[in-house]
């Protein structure tokens, strides 16, 4: 689900930085949640620091060096 809402993004024209989402690792289904066990919280928070500074990095980059609008590609 995520791919697709970042391409819907990307194909609008917003800046997706790499690393933008982070999961709850132990997978869906029947199985405890991320509150309810110990498991993989060092990895969410590990993966949730390098989403921010991914994001902070590009956000950064692009309040120096800011884009234009897209082209037109003159295909209705």
């Amino acid at each position: 689900m995520i791919s697709e809402i970042s391409g819907a993004c990307g194909d609008i024209g917003y800046t997706i930085p790499g690393r933008l989402w982070t999961c709850w690792h132990l997978g869906p289904g029947v199985g405890p949640g991320f509150l309810d066990d110990d498991r993989g919280h060092a990895w969410a928070h590990k993966t949730g620091r390098a989403m921010a500074a991914c994001l902070y990095g590009t956000a950064r980059a692009l309040a120096a060096h800011p884009l234009g609008a897209p082209a037109q590609s003159g295909v209705n």
